[in-house]
């Protein structure tokens, strides 16, 4: 992970502790650290006056000073992290995205395309209106980077789960993870319920990325796991915890984003699990 650039994703209450050991992290592997504050924008109130086309809109003097004390606070927070940006001695800058939910995507999309990969703080899913949500989106389908879940203060996983089900978002989410996989003690690929043939998971399923992955140095082992009618989230979470995995790499959102929305998927359940850190990529 050596001179990554790294988005970290905080609310105005995310402890300085985190912010630190995660600064301190960028220092010592001469990377980048870029912390974009977020913040839900104050509730607009409009009155309406007279009737259309020849009434109007008359928006509230006190939303307009909610608004300018959100932007004061925040860049009050923000020059308190600059400080202890420094204080560490760690290459990044401070950013406000001040917005609704809907924004926000866009927001963290932008921030995020000129970053190697993005981290939620932990405080991040207790965030209103489903800012959580809307900033992994944001990562996860307007970017080509990985989000990462579960891991602050960030460290180099000894042990790494690879969820591998030769879909292009899991192949996207070990690329990713490539600096990290080569780094580890041990890479354990799973495939769940493979179709053994050449049509589907090939005739030995894991086999292939196990020679990739192994001609950069990783130390492979290849596991095939029968799911037991268990959710696919829930088996691999229990079969990472049985091996001891440091963090579990996937692909996100291999089916439709309706679908697991409305039915649940192995996506979902990994995003709202906190019992192990998750990298994942779509």
């Amino acid at each position: 992970m050596n001179r990554q650039s790294l988005l970290l994703l905080i609310t105005e209450e995310t402890p300085d502790t985190e912010v630190r050991q995660m600064a301190a992290y960028a220092a010592e592997h001469e990377g980048r650290l870029v912390c974009c504050v977020v913040s839900q924008m104050p509730i607009q109130t409009v009155t309406a006056y007279g009737a259309v086309p020849y009434g109007g809109w008359e928006i509230s003097d006190q939303w307009v000073q909610e608004v300018s004390d959100a932007r004061a606070r925040l860049a009050k927070r923000a020059s308190a992290l600059e400080a202890l940006l420094q204080a560490e001695n760690a290459s990044g800058d401070v950013q406000i995205a001040l917005c609704n939910a809907p924004d926000l995507r866009t927001q963290v999309a932008r921030r995020a395309l000129v970053c190697d990969g993005a981290i939620a703080a932990k405080d991040l899913r207790d965030a209103p209106d489903g800012l959580f949500r809307a900033a992994a989106y944001g990562v996860l389908f307007d970017t080509p980077i990985p989000l990462i879940l579960n891991a602050t203060p960030l460290s180099t996983p000894k042990r790494i789960f690879v969820g591998w089900d030769t879909d292009l978002p899991a192949a996207r989410a070990i690329h990713a993870a490539l600096p990290m996989l080569i780094e580890a003690d041990e890479v354990v690929i799973a495939s769940f319920d493979p179709e053994a043939v050449d049509t589907a998971d090939g005739e030995n399923p894991g086999s292939d990325l196990a020679k990739w992955l192994s001609h950069h140095g990783c130390n492979i082992t290849v596991n095939q796991y029968p799911s037991g009618g268990e959710a696919i989230g829930a088996a691999m979470q229990h079969r990472a915890a049985e091996l001891g995995a440091d963090l579990i790499v996937m692909g996100a959102y291999g089916r439709s984003r309706m679908r697991e929305l409305v039915f649940g998927g192995t996506t979902r359940t990994m995003i709202e699990q906190t019992g192990i850190p998750v990298l994942m990529a779509h």
